[in-house]
Formats: C-alpha cells, structure tokens, sequence
C-alpha cells in the first residue's frame, strides 16, 4: 500500500513524541516493511535530536516539517528546516566507534548515513532540504 502525508513540529520534546506516534500510526496503515520502517524512523530521530540540539539552537521562529512517501520495498522523507546549514553528508564520521571511550559526537550522523540507502542536501534560501530514503 503507499502512502503520503506531513508533519509540521516545533523542536519540543512533546513534539518529538507526537512524531514518533505519528510515524507508528502511518507505518502501520501503510503496512510497510518493518525493518524500513525502523530504519526511516532511526533516521528522522536522529535528525530531530540534532536539530533541537544543535541546528534550530537559539534560532527565532524555528519551523521543522517532514514529508513521508512509503511504498513497497521503499521508505522515503523529506526533512526542511530553518536552522543552520548542515549538510550530513559532509560531516566527517567519527574515528572511534567506540560509544564508551570514543570522543562524543558523530555518532548519530554515522547512524543515519549507515542506515539511508540514500541521502541528498540542499540548501534552498533559508531553509535546508534534506531528503532520506530506506531501501529493501
């Protein structure tokens, strides 16, 4: 079955929660592949945390929306923003994967690059267009 729709967030917590819902929700109706499923929603966490953390940080009227397109075999968002430029792709990965004595940072990069089939950037204006895709 495919599916297609969008979530507008602001970059709470609260908000980080009404998105997991959401995605289960969709995941469910759409009944897309599990292991797609967990992979896209690893990847939009992430990039959630990242963005209240680091990227909408201080930033006046931060604006976050996700746009999801789910068929068989593929699992597809498009993450726009208004933080500050960051292209994931060009972030270097950290030398040590080790969790415990590896220096902090990058970790949750290298989990999105490593579970994304695919992964584009562009910066339109003001806004960051990112888009992700999981691919079985």
């Amino acid at each position: 079955m495919k599916f297609a729709g969008q979530i507008s967030l602001q970059p709470t917590p609260s908000d980080v929660t009404r998105l997991n819902a959401w995605l289960d929700r969709t995941f469910v109706e759409s009944r897309i592949e599990k292991s797609l499923a967990a992979d896209l929603k690893l990847c939009l966490n992430e990039i959630v945390a990242n963005l209240i953390s680091y990227g909408l940080k201080d930033r006046a009227g931060p604006f976050i929306s996700i746009d999801i397109n789910l068929q068989p075999g593929c699992a597809k968002a498009t993450v726009r923003d208004n933080g500050a430029y960051f292209d994931i792709r060009e972030w270097p990965l950290p030398k040590d994967r080790d969790l415990m004595s590896g220096e902090p940072g990058g970790f949750g990069v290298a989990l999105i690059r490593e579970r994304a089939s695919r992964i584009d950037y562009a910066r339109e204006g003001e806004f960051n267009r990112l888009d992700i895709a999981c691919e079985g």
